[in-house]
């Protein structure tokens, strides 16, 4: 009967939860996807042998790596708006599955699913929500990331090392785990993530030829060199860098530069002190905490960091929700207001102008140190 019971909660749960993400969708995100647009367009310029990289594309330039272009080369051949609810729907199931790997990852399970994953989502559900509407990628790099460090903690370093070479080949922002996986010897990983790498690189041979080839990788690396400095302050940017940017007086770049290697220093000394403690207690699988530290790291410590990039903090938040019930009472207030603030931080919530300065001001940054910080201390007692 109980089992019962539990099947058609879960049935209920589906059906309200996929007719509230096809509302979603015809109300407002197919009005959207912008960014899914962009891909879409550079998918149908790779099967062409156009070029990929056109000043004329104004703000939505294509910046991913040449053969990102051909992940959506086979969505491209489809009319455009059934190419959008077909993404619209991978990033719905990718997303489902970040967050259940996620705890099943948990190294022990203090709290239950429902309370560990409903607050996480609740908490995240604004990135969620931006990242799809704008029909993002980024979904499907945490996806292969958490998959990555799944098949890693089951000490299978070339399947997982594929899985981190392909994450870069969409975006850079996995070279945040090279210095950390030299530290830890894991050679065979890393070798045979970046012979994925350069396979990738290499692979539109097969469209603009060897030296076509050359040429689209020089107008990406030209256009990624000129797009980011002039969108440094904008008001969405939320790295720990445009945070400095925009809170220094007069012209900050020279005090923004120092105070954030300052600070970026400061992060990699605590994380080598949680490395060095998880050696030191014999955790079996410590890789779990240090990539939810690192997964953080992406947003934070890029030169261009975006509000929706904190969504890479899936995993760190499902750990900190997991270790609840061991956080000293001060440490749960501080937690619930910060992931109240981190979640609740909407216009509709704040009304215009506060919500103009907690954005313009990339005060999220503050948010994701306490994150880090919580993530510390879980290491310290010796929790995950």
């Amino acid at each position: 009967m109980v089992k019962k019971n539990k099947i058609a909660l879960w049935t209920l749960g589906g059906i309200l939860l996929i007719s509230l993400f096809t509302l979603a969708y015809l109300v407002h995100i197919q009005k959207d996807m912008s960014d899914f647009g962009v891909c879409y367009k550079n998918g149908q310029r790779i099967i062409r042998g156009e070029t990929l990289y056109r000043l004329s594309d104004g703000h939505l330039q294509f910046k991913y790596a040449p053969v990102s272009a051909l992940i959506y080369a086979p969505l491209a051949l489809l009319p455009y708006e059934t190419a959008k609810v077909i993404w619209y729907v991978l990033e719905l199931c990718l997303l489902f599955a970040v967050f259940w790997i996620s705890y099943k990852l948990l190294p022990s399970r203090l709290k239950s699913p429902w309370f560990i994953l409903g607050l996480s989502f609740l908490a995240l559900l604004k990135f969620i929500g931006r990242e799809i509407e704008l029909g993002q990628v980024n979904i499907l790099i945490i996806f292969v990331l958490t998959m990555m460090l799944r098949t890693l903690v089951k000490k299978k370093d070339v399947p997982a090392g594929v899985l981190w070479g392909i994450s870069l080949f969409i975006k850079p922002y996995a070279l945040v785990f090279l210095p950390y996986f030299i530290f830890k010897k894991r050679f065979k990983f890393i070798v045979t993530g970046l012979v994925v790498l350069i396979a990738g690189l290499a692979l539109p041979v097969l469209t603009f030829g060897f030296k076509g080839n050359l040429l689209v990788l020089k107008e990406w690396a030209f256009t990624l060199s000129k797009s980011t400095p002039g969108q440094m302050a904008a008001g969405d940017t939320a790295s720990l860098y445009a945070f400095l940017w925009k809170i220094l007086p007069g012209h900050p770049g020279f005090w923004t530069r120092i105070l954030w290697l300052v600070i970026g220093l400061a992060v990699a000394v605590v994380f080598l002190w949680m490395m060095g403690e998880g050696r030191k207690q014999g955790l079996k699988i410590p890789e779990i905490l240090e990539a939810a530290f690192l997964m953080i790291l992406i947003p934070l410590l890029s030169p261009l960091g975006w509000n929706y990039n904190y969504l890479y903090s899936v995993l760190a938040v499902v750990l900190v929700l997991n270790c609840w019930p061991k956080f000293p009472r001060l440490g749960k207030y501080v937690l619930a207001a910060d992931l109240i603030l981190i979640g609740a931080t909407l216009q509709e919530v704040l009304g215009k102008t506060l919500f103009r300065f907690y954005t313009y001001n990339s005060l999220v940054v503050i948010n994701f140190l306490i994150v880090l910080a919580a993530l510390a201390y879980i290491r310290a007692k010796k929790l995950a």
